[in-house]
């Protein structure tokens, strides 16, 4: 009997490390329709109520489509590069600033990481107690962030929130499981 209670224990353990890693695997979002619709369902912003652009530049890299949503409290940012290459580069940038983050203990609270060749993912919940920009972002100094950034192939999602309430943190997990990406 204890040996089955320990097997059970140490399966659970090792599901909630799959999930709270990011490992669990997410779909790439190569229509901008359905950041839309998850924007509308999840969130209530309306496509017309976004900002956003075709054939554009990010970082100086070729974008076939931008989105840019802000309600409350939280950012919704979509970007479908041209290439691979450039959505990865643009995220291995936080997935970087990040890490250093964590490392130097400058965050309190929960976070994962994963990264691969194609896809990658970053969860936080919890406080940031540096004021250096991560990536091109600037959280301020003790300002707590919810949410995540998230790459898989050519498209680049960020989903987060700077001080916001439970409401909002509540509509950035219903956008998240709208999408099938993993939550913080």
């Amino acid at each position: 009997m204890k040996k089955m209670r320990a097997f059970i224990a140490s399966f659970l353990a090792a599901a909630t490390l799959f999930t709270f890693t990011g490992c669990s695997s997410f779909k790439v979002i190569d229509d901008e329709d359905v950041f839309f619709d998850a924007l509308d369902e999840a969130v209530g912003i309306d496509e017309d109520e976004t900002l956003h652009a075709k054939n554009t530049k990010v970082n100086g890299d070729k974008a076939e489509f931008v989105i840019q949503a802000k309600d409350g409290d939280n950012y919704y940012y979509y970007v479908r590069f041209k290439k691979d290459e450039d959505a990865m580069d643009y995220f291995d940038e936080f997935y970087q600033d990040f890490d250093e983050l964590f490392a130097e203990k400058e965050f309190e609270g929960s976070h994962a990481m994963s990264v691969n060749k194609t896809r990658g993912a970053i969860t936080f919940n919890g406080e940031v107690e540096s004021s250096d920009n991560i990536g091109n972002k600037h959280f301020g100094y003790d300002n707590e962030i919810y949410g995540g950034l998230y790459v898989n192939k050519n498209v680049y999602i960020e989903v987060y929130s700077i001080n916001g309430s439970k409401r909002d943190k509540e509509k950035i997990d219903s956008f998240l499981k709208t999408l099938g990406f993993p939550k913080p």
